[in-house]
């Protein structure tokens, strides 16, 4: 297997996990793009060093693929080691976009959502799906089922979309 054959097969491997991974844990966007930045930062410092040796294959190797695929080992093993299942309930609004080009503009629902209280303001993958809207179509309350890891990470294992008359009194 050459170089580059390992590159393209770790690289849709390290995609793979970030979307069914590191998607579904909860984590504060801004802390974790900082501590993302700082540890690349310390590792290019040790590899320029030589205390942290990358080998035939080279930095580019290792800041593509390797780094990433540590992180997403990190965050694998707290997704596969997690317990005690807990249910939260919130209303929700969904936020309005507005498309379109110079000449035409038009405005609607997102399946991004707002939770009641601003729950999980900076986890912006917890109020995000990745669905077909019309899942979310006519429902204004979530079920969350999360799930605790080994590393002490919240993981979104499941949700539900529910219609809730109490909900409506929070939409405005």
């Amino acid at each position: 297997m050459t170089a580059i054959d390992k590159y393209i097969i770790f690289s849709l491997l390290n995609v793979i996990l970030l979307v069914t991974i590191i998607f579904n844990t909860v984590i504060n966007f801004y802390l974790f793009a900082l501590v993302m930045i700082i540890l690349v930062v310390l590792c290019n410092v040790l590899i320029n060093r030589n205390i942290l040796a990358v080998k035939k294959l080279g930095k580019k190797f290792f800041f593509g693929v390797t780094l990433p695929l540590l992180i997403n080992g990190f965050f694998l093993i707290n997704y596969i080691t997690g317990m005690n299942p807990t249910k939260e309930t919130y209303c929700y609004k969904n936020m309005i976009a507005e498309v379109g080009g110079k000449n035409s503009h038009q405005k609607g629902k997102t399946t991004y959502i707002y939770l009641s209280g601003n729950a999980y303001e900076y986890s912006y993958m917890t109020r995000s799906f990745l669905i077909d809207y019309k899942r979310m179509l006519f429902r204004n309350q979530i079920i969350y089922t999360f799930e605790r890891g080994i590393f002490g990470f919240k993981i979104r294992k499941d949700f539900e979309f529910v219609y809730n008359e109490k909900c409506l009194d929070k939409e405005n």
